[in-house]
């Protein structure tokens, strides 16, 4: 986002989806994947069509794993450190990924996909014993104008 602090608007909003997109590793693992979307901001400056001209997200990745039985082992003594630590590419494939949806209060519904590109096991296995991933996940992100006022922007707006 290019813009000034003095002219970010941060953009309330109501979560309307954020599920979990899914991927089959090679191994048998489900990689489960979602964006939790803190904050929604965009520069004051909207287009003729009426979108804001940049718009940006403070969010962080959420990944879990659904791991086979078989490939569990006892919980590694030495910590994961993705600095020193190896790993092996692992392919997958896409189960479903879904787009996440985001209802703001100015008019806007903000559609947001964790896309995986890669992703890495180690020969290090978790409190649970389960092996360790790291996955690097792209954010695609498209936005719609849902409304023209904020009381049907937000599905829980009350009329006076």
């Amino acid at each position: 986002m290019t813009a000034t602090p003095s002219n970010i608007i941060e953009m309330d909003f109501v979560v309307v989806s954020e599920d979990y997109s899914r991927y089959l590793l090679k191994d048998g693992t489900t990689l489960k994947v979602k964006i939790v979307v803190r904050k929604i901001m965009r520069a004051g400056l909207i287009t003729a069509q009426g979108y804001p001209m940049n718009l940006g997200l403070d969010a962080f990745n959420v990944i879990a794993s659904i791991v086979p039985p078989g490939l569990k082992h006892d919980p590694s003594k030495e910590p994961w450190d993705p600095v020193t630590d190896v790993g092996t590419e692992l392919k997958f494939e896409p189960i479903e990924e879904k787009w996440q949806e985001y209802i703001t209060h100015d008019g806007y519904k903000i559609l947001v996909k964790p896309v995986v590109t890669k992703v890495i096991k180690y020969d290090k296995y978790n409190e649970f014993g389960e092996p360790i991933y790291s996955a690097s996940v792209q954010t695609i992100m498209n936005i719609e104008r849902f409304a023209s006022t904020a009381s049907t922007a937000h599905p829980q707006a009350t009329k006076s």
